[in-house]
């Protein structure tokens, strides 16, 4: 039996409608394999073999699409979800879909990265709008590296620069897909975003500058605030923003292999976030590095889940506007 819940034109069965029953899907949008009239595709990485300190990574997806339930509820056919901050619904008519898991295998990792890399071009082939759940940050450099046919400008939230160019010989791992993603003929500049902390070392900066990369330190980014770092940001066709939760603070999101102080608040990032898109045709996100082995009390999930939500909302409402 069907039963009007929450008010509006919200059809559901009862059960469906709460956080903790059902699949955990994204937001509990629904899970379908088929690309036909959608809008916007949610994809988890579950992967963690490029992590040089903390592993746990692979259980990030899982743990982001649990802490988005309490939202899906809320969401309504046909006008989306109520912002009482903006005072207005937003992803009003955007038809987003969970597109489940890339099948990574263990031990397999150029096999897991070329396998990212056809997920993400199945989605973009059909001009729907990819956004990736991490996994560990290595995993960006193979959703870049869909993106073959354009040029790209990549906008990176961190702490990290992540311009290592091997570690112990390894040239894919969470501490270089930026270095990776730099030698692609597609991209063509990186603005690095919350850089902060003990683990840039020299070396590490330098390769970044040499590149011709765009360091944005935290500090600077807080006192000066959001449109001054806009401003930093060069104006560009299209932009992939990639969005390591470690860039928050830890007080925010201590669930993440190499916290570090200094780091954003939620509604430093939000604010980020939302104004982006002004600087160009925003292509794809991800959002990674989210550990909830190191999250007791789900915090830091739940922050990535409405910074997603938050930030998919802005880049479509730019995109009717436009």
């Amino acid at each position: 039996m069907q039963k009007q819940v929450l008010g509006g034109n919200h059809m559901s069965s009862v059960g469906n409608e709460m956080p903790f029953v059902g699949i955990s899907t994204f937001c509990k949008f629904p899970y379908t394999r088929t690309l036909e009239g959608v809008d916007v595709a949610i994809v988890g990485a579950p992967l963690d073999q490029g992590v040089t300190n903390r592993t746990g990574t692979r259980y990030g997806p899982r743990a982001i699409r649990e802490a988005s339930q309490i939202y899906g509820p809320f969401f309504q056919a046909g006008r989306g979800i109520y912002d009482v901050e903006l005072g207005r619904y937003k992803l009003a008519g955007t038809r987003i879909i969970d597109f489940g898991d890339v099948a990574v295998a263990p031990m397999l990792n150029e096999l897991n990265l070329d396998l990212i890399t056809l997920f993400i071009q199945e989605i973009i082939g059909k001009g729907v709008f990819p956004i990736t759940l991490g996994g560990d940050h290595s995993i960006t450099f193979p959703v870049i590296r869909a993106f073959k046919d354009t040029l790209l400008n990549i906008v990176q939230f961190d702490t990290h620069l992540d311009f290592m160019d091997d570690v112990a010989g390894i040239r894919v791992c969470h501490a270089n897909p930026m270095k990776r993603a730099s030698e692609l003929g597609h991209v063509k500049g990186i603005t690095q975003i919350g850089i902060r902390g003990l683990l840039n070392p020299t070396f590490i900066t330098d390769e970044a500058k040499k590149y011709g990369s765009k360091i944005i330190t935290a500090e600077r980014a807080i006192k000066q605030g959001t449109d001054w770092v806009l401003n930093q940001i060069p104006e560009a066709e299209n932009i992939y923003v990639t969005i390591d939760i470690d860039s928050l603070d830890p007080s925010v999101a201590p669930g993440t292999g190499t916290p570090e102080p200094g780091g954003f608040t939620y509604l430093q990032m939000r604010e980020m976030l939302t104004a982006l898109p002004k600087k160009g045709n925003i292509v794809g996100f991800d959002l990674v590095e989210v550990n909830p082995l190191y999250d007791p009390a789900g915090v830091t999930a739940q922050v990535a889940s409405r910074l997603i939500i938050d930030f998919i909302a802005a880049i479509r409402e730019k995109k009717i506007v436009d």
